[in-house]
């Protein structure tokens, strides 16, 4: 009786744990190598793989279901596989409609009590009939007054040649060229971004005309993040709680300053520092390395400061062109 009460008890538990209980004699599906990479490949190239199953239980595993929601994927499977042996699933991918990353998650239904759905990975790259590669747009990112220059290609894979007649851009911010790699099939286009502009994100298309009817303009979406070439670190100056009697009094800190630099390692000078509030006060002082400076924060006496937050701006204007107005937020807690 004794016995019988401990295996109830782990039995119970094996219930209460929430996953089903594999006997002794179930199926048990493994899959040998369940991720495949196909690499780069050009569209309508066939793609074909065997992955091995193998059950490693006792009694037969029934392979019921496999399938991916793709319409380009096709499998076959041998249906029962013997304990200790192993099966096939052969599988096929139709790559003549699809374009770009692939990815496709295949899915096995099967009797084994535990993993009644194990899945495979199918991954690769097809280059469809006309592709821009790496990818079909181009997203930079520069400090103020640096040009940047990437480039890109148009890959004819058709058997039909494709004429580029010129390439233009919407945008004075994107100047493109091009060459012809291997005319009618490979095409080189470089764009390169005007860093002069004002900071923020500037945004253009490069349009590659062509002789085909179907496709006369292969539009790449372009885009310019220009960054002040001046930075404070860190970005927003955090203050630690004073009490209200302190925050009356006015306070100040070593420590309580942020780094104002150049990016490029220039030398600039720092115009003015100014607050949004009179109780908050500021001033700056050059490092050795002549292109950074250190700004002090100081809280100044006053009667304004109460139980809460204030969060408020430092104003630092420099020499440089793009940073008239670099702004520091700044936070203030009293208790």
């Amino acid at each position: 009786m004794k016995k019988l009460h401990v295996g109830g008890m782990a039995f119970a538990a094996a219930l209460c744990a929430g996953g089903p209980v594999r006997a002794q004699d179930d199926p048990v599906i493994r899959i040998e190598e369940p991720k495949l990479d196909f690499g780069a490949i050009v569209f309508g190239q066939p793609v074909s793989h065997t992955f091995v199953v193998s059950n490693q239980g006792g009694s037969p595993l029934l392979l019921q279901e496999v399938l991916s929601k793709c319409d380009c994927f096709h499998g076959t499977f041998e249906k029962t596989i013997a304990p200790g042996q192993t099966g096939r699933i052969e599988t096929s991918i139709d790559t003549s409609q699809l374009q770009g990353p692939v990815f496709l998650t295949v899915v096995i239904r099967s009797n084994d009590p535990v993993r009644k759905v194990a899945t495979l990975e199918i991954k690769g790259f097809v280059n469809g009939p006309i592709m821009l590669l790496p990818r079909d747009h181009l997203d930079l990112t520069t400090v103020a007054g640096e040009d940047r220059e990437q480039a890109l290609f148009l890959e004819v894979n058709r058997k039909r040649p494709l004429k580029v007649r010129g390439v233009e851009s919407t945008s004075t911010v994107f100047a493109p060229s091009w060459e012809a790699s291997t005319p009618g099939r490979r095409y080189r286009i470089v764009v390169k971004a005007n860093g002069s502009q004002a900071p923020g994100l500037h945004r253009g298309t490069i349009q590659i005309r062509t002789d085909d009817k179907q496709l006369p303009i292969v539009p790449v979406e372009c885009s310019l993040l220009v960054l002040s070439s001046v930075a404070a670190e860190p970005g927003t100056l955090f203050l630690p709680p004073l009490g209200q009697e302190e925050a009356r009094k006015g306070k100040s800190e070593k420590s309580w300053k942020v780094v104002v630099r150049n990016l490029r390692n220039r030398p600039f000078t720092i115009v003015s520092v100014t607050s949004d509030v009179p109780f908050v006060h500021a001033w700056n002082q050059a490092r050795s390395d002549g292109s950074s400076y250190e700004v002090f924060v100081e809280i100044r006496p006053n009667d304004v400061l109460r139980p809460g937050r204030t969060i408020t701006n430092l104003h630092v204007k420099t020499s440089l062109p793009d940073a008239q107005d670099v702004k520091v937020p700044v936070w203030v807690e009293v208790r």
